[in-house]
């Protein structure tokens, strides 16, 4: 059986690592397998790094995320495979990490933008999981995956990203996932 957190992380701070470790862990051994195989890494800012700091692709696109008024908390560069944190939130490595598998599932693309299955979810949806999941396709699949796992911050305003909340605002992105997890993400033993 795969270590549930066997991705390298960078950073040399141990609260982020075992914070982010431990959010990981939620996920189980096979979305941590599907997420080494594709090359998928983690980098944990330290306090005042900046994300060009660390991210060729964003300095290279001159991506001015590090001089918005609240820089995002973490952000998933697909072309690099790599979250970067700045925040090491449960919600937030989560979502990110749900970003990561997005793009491993496909193949180095997110697969939310090719699946037919996600994209005629999301075109019919009538309600969302949470008000991010509704901004597009990449979001829609994080925050439902999110919410599959159940991890939520305490302090966070939106509602709670639970399993039934999802099953009950969107059966169709359920049964995606639930599939996903039974094939793709399975852990292995199971």
């Amino acid at each position: 059986m795969l270590d549930a957190c066997v991705l390298p992380i960078a950073g040399e701070d141990p609260a982020a690592r075992f914070a982010i470790e431990s959010t990981l862990r939620r996920f189980g051994a096979g979305s941590a397998r599907v997420a080494r195989d594709a090359g998928i890494r983690i980098v944990a800012l330290a306090r005042g790094e900046g994300y060009r700091d660390c991210s060729k692709a964003l300095r290279r696109l001159a991506a001015g995320v590090d001089d918005w008024p609240i820089p995002p908390a973490g952000l998933f560069v697909v072309e690099e495979r790599t979250m970067y944190l700045r925040s090491f939130s449960a919600m937030t490595v989560a979502h990110e990490f749900a970003h990561a598998l997005d793009c491993a599932l496909g193949g180095g693309i997110y697969l939310s933008s090719v699946d037919p299955r996600i994209r005629s979810a999301f075109e019919r949806a009538t309600a969302f999981v949470t008000p991010y999941a509704a901004s597009g396709l990449d979001e829609y699949f994080a925050e439902t995956m999110r919410a599959w796992v159940e991890i939520n911050d305490p302090q966070s305003l939106w509602p709670r990203a639970t399993r039934a909340r999802l099953a009950a605002a969107d059966p169709a992105m359920t049964a995606v996932l639930a599939s996903l997890f039974a094939n793709e993400l399975r852990d292995e033993g199971a």
